[in-house]
């Protein structure tokens, strides 16, 4: 299959993930979700991690959320 004509089930999940995040922690991990103190805020980095990765010689690779 052309990677490009690839159906993108993927990126739904981060969206609800970033717009949700602390709903998200609370469901699955319980017990971060209690140690993060979310009046700091938070930032995702996945943007900041795509600029300091090369492109693999396999082709570009995309980042999961961070």
């Amino acid at each position: 299959m052309n990677p490009e004509m690839k159906s993108d089930y993927d990126s739904p999940w981060k969206v609800i993930i970033e717009r949700y995040f602390p709903d998200f922690m609370a469901f699955f991990f319980p017990a971060a979700h209690a140690d993060i103190d979310w009046q700091r805020g938070y930032t995702f980095l996945d943007q900041e991690l795509q600029q300091i990765t090369p492109e693999a010689e396999i082709g570009v690779r995309r980042v999961d959320k961070l």
